[in-house]
């Protein structure tokens, strides 16, 4: 009985995220040209930087050698991960300015029930975009990625998914006490475009910015999946094992920091907006 409730809010909670999708309908085209933009601006970068879209400098460190299709792997994570971030802490501070969260609150749908149910058509979508993004970016670009491998890396990004959703969580936790949050997520989600790893191997970052990657779920899901699609599983064992360990860390502590959050909410009160 329990799990029927749950599901049926789960339900109501996508339902609902969906309307409010559609109310919008520039987004997915905005959604879709991004994507575009993303890989036309890495496409010259690689050219501007190095005269040519190979580049022997980062096949020595990353394996790849060609730097678009590198990046649109690391595009690809990057897009799927602010999915949750993104989805997570304006699943809040929608109803903060709404004024609707209190009532969410009083309800007797679980947290992580509403969370998922405001991403769930987010991850749809993000998945819709693979699908539209794959064969164009190859027949456009002529990025070379092997259908085979490119499969392999979904469980890899799943598996970095769990990682993403708790910081998600933890960040949706600090939401609760910012009168005004937008500066802080605009602020959150430059540092982790920065540090994703999507557009350069974080190995040429300084030392305390790759320790600050590596310590965030982007660039390990990033460089797990780069690896798997070139290399297979069995080459990516250290990768796999951090990412494994990192999201782990991060679903149990984002869980435990939003909950706790939560309860600061309720007995000292929200902000007001």
């Amino acid at each position: 009985m329990v799990v029927t409730e749950e599901l049926r809010a789960l339900y109501g909670a996508a339902v609902k995220s969906w309307r409010i999708f559609l109310s919008y309908r520039l987004w997915m085209i905005s959604d879709i040209m991004l994507g575009f933009f993303f890989v036309g601006q890495a496409l010259l970068i690689g050219i501007g930087l190095t005269g040519q879209r190979n580049s022997p400098a980062l096949q020595r460190i990353t394996g790849y050698s060609d730097y678009l299709t590198f990046a649109v792997l690391g595009f690809m994570v990057l897009g799927f991960g602010l999915t949750f971030l993104s989805g997570f802490v304006w699943s809040v501070v929608d109803e903060l300015y709404a004024g609707t969260l209190e009532y969410s609150f009083a309800s007797p749908m679980r947290r992580i029930t509403f969370f998922l149910g405001n991403v769930l058509v987010r991850i749809l979508l993000s998945f819709l975009y693979m699908a539209v993004y794959a064969p164009l970016f190859i027949l456009i670009f002529g990025v070379h990625i092997n259908p085979l491998g490119f499969l392999r890396g979904l469980p890899v990004l799943l598996i970095g998914t769990v990682g993403m959703i708790g910081l998600g969580m933890t960040a949706a936790g600090i939401v609760l006490y910012l009168k005004d949050p937008g500066p802080f997520i605009n602020i959150l989600e430059m540092l982790v475009f920065a540090l994703s790893g999507a557009m350069y191997p974080v190995s040429i970052l300084p030392k305390p910015l790759q320790l600050l990657a590596n310590a965030m779920p982007y660039a390990p899901t990033s460089e797990a999946v780069r690896k798997v699609v070139a290399f297979g599983y069995s080459n990516a064992l250290g990768e796999l094992g951090y990412l494994i360990l990192i999201s782990l860390v991060y679903s149990i502590s984002g869980y435990l920091a939003y909950r706790w959050s939560e309860r600061q909410a309720r007995i000292l009160g929200l902000k007001s907006y």
